[in-house]
């Protein structure tokens, strides 16, 4: 726990100095959501309903994806990538910390700054929509259940980029890899679409995906969608399973990485 501590103020440290990038991992995260909203509050100009959806409705919804991307969405594939490439990614082999309490330190730490630039734009989009949040409330469940999520949310994501991350220890190049994971990522955690406003043979392939538990479900939380104590429970374990797998597999591409990473070296 020291060395995880030791770690942070660090990456705060390093945060705040490069403030310019986080602002604009920020801006990244939120423009496919800002985009959208766009787009969704035109097609209401003739609509006043699409699917479930009003135009109030619509745009809690992508406030909401900013606001969890920004809370969930890591990204240390690429530093890793880097690290791999230059070599730094020997001090893990060759000194007594562990990468990825060091990994977890950084995108907590980042989080944070990101979420204080985050702030006066959230700021901004609520007074200038202040009267769609009228309608708006939570009960104490969904907060639990949403705070639960948002933690398995985060999880999830990183040992899924991590495991990205490592695959440029065996390839020259993967950013292609990371570019088609995003697509994937975009599509299927209802990032760029609301999942239910599509069919339901469509959604059986989802629930089949971890995408959905990254973003959707812990969104669905937060608008009051899932209020069956049962659907809650449900939704956090598979969350959990996730989580897990991604974790083993992680940990997996990690030994292997060590050593594949040692043979290329020595």
């Amino acid at each position: 726990m020291k060395k995880f501590w030791s770690f942070f103020s660090i990456s705060i440290s390093d945060a705040l100095i490069y403030r310019a990038t986080g602002f604009i991992w920020m801006l990244n995260d939120i423009g496919p959501a800002a985009v959208s909203l766009i787009f969704w509050l035109a097609a209401f100009q003739t609509k006043p309903l699409i699917g479930s959806y009003s135009a109030s409705g619509m745009i809690i919804y992508y406030l909401g994806i900013m606001f969890i991307n920004n809370l969930v969405d890591t990204h240390p594939q690429y530093h890793l990538s880097d690290e791999i490439k230059s070599g730094v990614f020997s001090n893990y082999l060759t000194k007594p910390f562990s990468i990825t309490v060091k990994k977890i330190a950084d995108a907590i730490s980042w989080r944070i700054v990101r979420i204080i630039f985050l702030a006066p734009i959230f700021l901004i989009f609520f007074l200038l929509f202040k009267s769609y949040w009228e309608n708006y409330s939570l009960n104490f469940v969904n907060i639990l259940s949403f705070m639960i999520s948002l933690f398995f949310a985060f999880f999830l994501n990183f040992f899924i980029k991590m495991s990205l991350g490592l695959s440029s220890v065996w390839f020259l190049e993967s950013g292609w890899l990371f570019f088609f994971y995003q697509i994937l990522a975009s599509f299927f955690s209802g990032e760029l679409i609301p999942l239910d406003l599509f069919p339901s043979t469509f959604l059986k392939l989802v629930n089949l995906l971890p995408f959905k538990y990254m973003l959707f479900f812990p969104l669905s939380l937060m608008l009051n969608k899932i209020t069956q104590l049962s659907h809650i429970g449900l939704g956090l374990l598979i969350q959990l399973i996730w989580c897990l797998v991604f974790y083993l597999i992680y940990k997996l591409v990690l030994k292997k990485g060590f050593k594949a990473y040692d043979v290329f070296g020595g």
